[in-house]
């Protein structure tokens, strides 16, 4: 092959090579600006499972939506707490104990009302049937114990192909008389109860279980116990320094 040939090939390969090297750069560099801006785009606000529900949505729950749930504590309590649950959640499950260091804390010397609203989730076999279980021991006057071991004995009895017969043990160890609660399981008598509280779900545009609601402000997801403290003793301070007013806010 003559020099002349070698030059030609040389020069092409110039004209060719960097041209496109050029491209491949700016290829490259678009790629992740565009990542970049994006992932900053995108990033989750601190405060984006929690917002404030307007004063419509709140009206609608406390009148028509409060006597579906089972509460506990004093109901001119000036601050309510409303949690929409599923005990086989694995979420729920770990908030449980938060819920409870909290009803002890303020449920119990009368200053919170809190309310608890079922909200099975359809991706959970067994939830629903808890909720009726846990509804049928509230006939017995048994909600809050039976409920408490729902939750407490979840990882064994959400396994079971069939678990109405723990149902059943759960039933003896809160002091249910179990024939009562079977009949009541089989026949499924709190369902529409339950339905209707899916429909409190639907008003708060429930996103995830847990739920929790510390007067209008809406927590999704099951909140660590001193953000859900702190957002008590903020509506408890509005509401009046004696816990006695009966503000809106704190409802």
């Amino acid at each position: 092959m003559s020099p002349q040939n070698n030059n030609n090939q040389s020069s092409l390969f110039g004209v060719l090579f960097f041209p496109v090297l050029a491209v491949g750069v700016l290829i490259i560099v678009a790629i992740l600006v565009m990542s970049y801006t994006g992932n900053k785009r995108t990033a989750p606000s601190p405060n984006s499972n929690i917002r404030q529900l307007s004063a419509s949505t709140m009206n609608t729950l406390r009148h028509q939506y409060d006597k579906l749930g089972e509460s506990i504590g004093n109901p001119n309590a000036p601050v309510t707490i409303r949690e929409f649950g599923d005990y086989q959640c694995p979420a729920c499950g770990n908030f449980e104990p938060t819920a409870e260091r909290i009803r002890k804390k303020y449920v119990d010397p009368g200053k919170v009302r809190f309310i608890f609203f079922d909200f099975p989730l359809a991706m959970h076999q067994h939830a629903q049937a808890a909720a009726i279980a846990a509804r049928c021991a509230a006939r017995q006057d048994k909600f809050w114990p039976y409920h408490d071991r729902l939750y407490h004995t979840q990882s064994k009895w959400a396994e079971q192909s069939n678990p109405s017969s723990m149902f059943l043990d759960l039933g003896v160890e809160v002091g249910l008389d179990t024939d009562k609660l079977k009949a009541c399981m089989k026949n499924n008598t709190p369902l529409p109860t339950i339905n209707k509280e899916r429909d409190a779900g639907k008003l708060v545009k429930l996103r995830a279980t847990p739920t929790v609601l510390v007067g209008n402000t809406e927590f999704i997801g099951g909140p660590s116990y001193d953000k859900l403290k702190n957002a008590i003793d903020d509506a408890l301070s509005a509401a009046g320094a004696d816990g006695g007013s009966q503000g809106s806010a704190g409802q």
